[in-house]
């Protein structure tokens, strides 16, 4: 049977090496991985009814850093009985949407430290992200087409995106060969004006797992979405599965603790 599948990109951080913030040293490649047909038909209409319910319009950017601020469109949020009824929205319309999460986070400051000539942190997550694209979709689907979807840039940046995706197509990762990502038909550009559901998933979901990564605690969003990760299906871990952190992997322990978080948060609906 031919499934055609969507990959929506979204990134967090700056995927600079010369300069590098400290209080946020952190690059990361998201990935929203679903059928087309269920993007469509079920996740684009869940998101457009949220987005009428509280603004009365489609063409609204859920975007973590305004909601988080209360800003432009979100200024709505100042009231703490909206803002209570949105959320509980939001994330009802996170878990009702058919889709799964991949992503992967480089620590620039370690990566700098550990290697003489560091990979650029967009060539290792981007190499990641299509290598878990072979195993979620074509090892399942052996006539499955895909389509990556990044949010644009400027056209050095996104021609600079183009041609690595390129050079993967050709010469394989390493781990997986050019011939088994051949299913994967094309890297298209859209704007973030052009308000496409997939990439502002994306966001939502990759922001909270970076600073929980980063701080060594759960954010609070995290178990929202946690179970949209992809798992080990024989332990249901995330590592190296749907989470791949670089230079060094993520803590087992720190998984540990948001799967407690996810258990209590369940418990107490």
């Amino acid at each position: 049977m031919n499934e055609e599948f969507v990959v929506f990109l979204d990134e967090t951080g700056d995927h600079s090496l010369r300069h590098i913030d400290k209080e946020y040293p952190i690059f990361g490649l998201g990935a929203l991985f679903c059928r087309y047909d269920d993007y469509v038909k079920q996740i684009n209409p869940i998101f457009d009814d949220l987005k009428y319910r509280y603004f009365h319009k489609r063409h609204v950017l859920l975007h973590s850093t305004d909601i988080r601020r209360r800003r432009k469109d979100f200024n709505i949020l100042l009231n703490s009985d909206t803002r209570e009824r949105f959320f509980n929205d939001l994330n009802s319309a996170m878990k009702e949407s058919p889709f799964y999460f991949v992503m992967s986070l480089v620590d620039k400051l370690k990566h700098s430290e550990q290697y003489v000539d560091p990979d650029n942190p967009y060539d290792l997550t981007l190499s990641f992200i299509m290598e878990r694209s072979y195993f979620l979709i074509k090892k399942k689907y052996p006539h499955a087409t895909c389509r990556f979807i990044a949010e644009s840039r400027d056209h050095a940046e996104n021609a600079r995106l183009l041609k690595t995706f390129e050079y993967y197509k050709n010469a394989g990762t390493g781990f997986v060969s050019s011939a088994e990502l051949e299913f994967i038909s094309s890297l298209d550009f859209v704007r973030k004006d052009e308000n496409e559901t997939g990439h502002q998933i994306v966001d939502l979901c990759l922001y909270p797992f970076a600073r929980t990564y980063l701080k060594g605690e759960c954010h609070p969003s995290v178990p929202v979405f946690y179970n949209k990760i992809y798992k080990n299906p024989r332990n249901r871990s995330p590592i190296g599965y749907g989470i791949k952190t670089f230079p060094s992997r993520i803590s087992s322990s720190l998984i540990e603790e948001i799967e407690r978080k996810c258990e209590q948060d369940q418990s107490s609906e």
